[in-house]
C-alpha cells in the first residue's frame, strides 16, 4: 500500500514536473498537493498523512483567520511565513480558530512534518526546533529534482507505518 504524503506549497503546480515528478515516479506514495494554508487545515481534517511537508512562505487561502494573519503582516509571504504558523498552530494543538473542522489527532505529531523552503535553515532553526521539526531541505534553483522525493523519504523513515 502507497503511503499517503501531502505537500503545502504555494507553486506546487509551477514545479510540479520538476520536484513532484520524482515522487510519482517512485510509485512509494500518494501524493496529495495543496496551495494554501487554509487547504493545508482542511488536508489535515480530512486524511490521516505519513509525512507532510510545508512550505514556509504560503499563501492564506480563504479562512478568515489565515487572511487576518496574511494582511497583518503587509500582505507579504516572506513576512506572514504562514508555513510556519501553521506548523505552530498545528503542533501547539490549537487549530480550532484556523480550521473549519477538528484535524485528524496523527496531524499533530512532529515527527510527520517536513520543511521545504527558500528560507534559510538558520532563520527557521529556532523555531523548528521548538516544534521538534528536524526534517528540512532548502529549496532552490540549484536543488536536485529528487528534493522533495528525498525528504518524504526522511520523513517517512521516522512515522511508523498504519
Amino acid at each position: 500500500m502507497k503511503r499517503r504524503v501531502l505537500w503545502i506549497e504555494d507553486s506546487a503546480h509551477n514545479e510540479n514536473a520538476r520536484l513532484s515528478s520524482p515522487v510519482y515516479l517512485s510509485g512509494r506514495y500518494s501524493l496529495t498537493t495543496v496551495l494554501t494554508a487554509t487547504d493545508g487545515m482542511e488536508a489535515l481534517a480530512d486524511e490521516v498523512y505519513d509525512a507532510i511537508i510545508v512550505d514556509i512562505r504560503i499563501l492564506p487561502g480563504d479562512h478568515k483567520r489565515w487572511i487576518s494573519e496574511y494582511t497583518d503582516r503587509g500582505n507579504s509571504l516572506k513576512a506572514a511565513r504562514l508555513g510556519l504558523k501553521l506548523l505552530e498552530v498545528v503542533l501547539n494543538g490549537s487549530a480550532g480558530s484556523w480550521c473549519s473542522r477538528p484535524l485528524k489527532d496523527a496531524a499533530r505529531e512532529a515527527h510527520r512534518f517536513g520543511v521545504l523552503s527558500v528560507e534559510a535553515k538558520e532563520s527557521l532553526a529556532a523555531d523548528l526546533a521548538r516544534l521538534n521539526v528536524t526534517a528540512y531541505r532548502n529549496k532552490n534553483a540549484a536543488a536536485n529534482s529528487r528534493v522533495l522525493l528525498e525528504l518524504f523519504d526522511e520523513v517517512i523513515t521516522r512515522t511508523p507505518q498504519r
